[in-house]
């Protein structure tokens, strides 16, 4: 099995081209029997239907089992295909995709009751993929799989302001969708890059993931301090070679030896960067760099990344809607995205 994906709302696969622009339901694979984890921050997300995901003009496949219920009149008379879909060029001809009104809302999107005329009528088995499973982005390989959040969706926002530890933890089944999530499936490829020419182990990679979590959820660090150990150990781990210790006793040992090497601030990091520091690992965790961009040092790149992109947009609102602004950026702002959804995001 090759490397598949159901889209991030715009994700590319791998080999692809990164400007090349690609919508959902790519080579789509379900996540089943296989233990699952999440960061201890996202295990109580529920859905509170504050209706971001279905406002944002998104362009969502009318797959097979919506176009059936419709055909069959499973949403009621006035529920017709006429009236539910659009069509759009695709590779291989037209493609259904469910139409949006003038504000960009799903045509399913019912205002008054904040509820999805789909989900309501026909329940959620019924929901394309990418509704499905907003706002989890998962990853599943050979180790397990393992979720992490879209925090465009307020209520996955608002779960980083929480004084809980930062921790992996098992995923629950709620947000597992009952083993049934969605998304990268990396069980037929190799692992990700240790280095050019060397790659990881299993033992190795969850290490280093649960390491580099534990450094982020350190209250003592700042955020910046906590990417800087990150970084150094990582560059330290590059050089283990098979033979000696294992690369999971590298792993710990190195980033043992650079939390010695940073003394934490003096006075405390100010309270808002715990909130931050959780907003990146929600983008280390479960990262799909190592496996499409490059292995370790892509993750590291990409959390860098996303800590220069909250940055910039802290500079122009509070936490909740600079979070929200920056995971459009970096998870969904692609040509198939709706181009006055940040804009509209920026006023609230």
């Amino acid at each position: 099995m090759g490397l598949s994906s159901v889209s991030r709302f715009g994700a590319k696969s791998a080999g692809e081209a990164p400007a090349a622009a690609r919508s959902f339901a790519i080579d789509v694979t379900e996540s089943k029997a296989v233990p699952a984890f999440c960061l201890s921050i996202h295990a109580s997300y529920r859905c509170q239907h504050a209706g971001a995901c279905c406002t944002a003009g998104w362009p969502i496949p009318a797959e097979p089992p919506l176009v059936a219920t419709l055909e069959r009149g499973g949403l009621g008379q006035a529920w017709t295909p006429v009236r539910a879909f659009d069509e759009q060029p695709g590779p291989d001809g037209p493609l259904r995709v469910l139409r949006t009104q003038a504000d960009a809302a799903c045509v399913f999107y019912e205002r008054e009751r904040h509820r999805c005329a789909v989900h309501r009528l026909a329940g959620p088995q019924v929901l394309p993929v990418a509704c499905r499973n907003f706002p989890r982005i998962t990853l599943t390989d050979r180790r397990g799989t393992f979720i992490t959040l879209s925090h465009f969706c307020p209520t996955a926002a608002s779960l980083l302001q929480t004084d809980a530890p930062l921790a992996i933890v098992e995923a629950p089944a709620s947000l597992s969708l009952d083993g049934g999530v969605e998304g990268l499936d990396a069980t037929g490829v190799l692992p990700p890059l240790l280095r050019p020419g060397m790659l990881m182990d299993a033992g190795g990679y969850t290490a280093w993931e649960k390491e580099a979590i534990e450094v982020l959820g350190d209250r003592r660090y700042s955020a910046r301090a906590a990417l800087g150990i990150i970084a150094a150990a990582t560059r330290e781990i590059h050089r283990w070679e098979p033979g000696g210790d294992t690369l999971e006793a590298r792993v710990r040992d190195r980033f043992e030896h650079q939390r010695r090497r940073v003394s934490p601030a003096r006075p405390s990091p100010p309270p808002q960067e715990a909130p931050i520091k959780a907003f990146l690992a929600a983008h280390l965790f479960a990262s799909w760099h190592g496996y499409q961009d490059g292995g370790l040092d892509a993750i590291v790149h990409g959390v860098d990344a996303a800590l220069a992109t909250l940055t910039r947009e802290l500079s122009r609102s509070s936490f909740v809607p600079a979070v929200r602004a920056a995971d459009f950026l970096l998870r969904h702002s692609r040509a198939d995205v709706g181009p006055g959804s940040l804009s509209s995001l920026r006023r609230h």
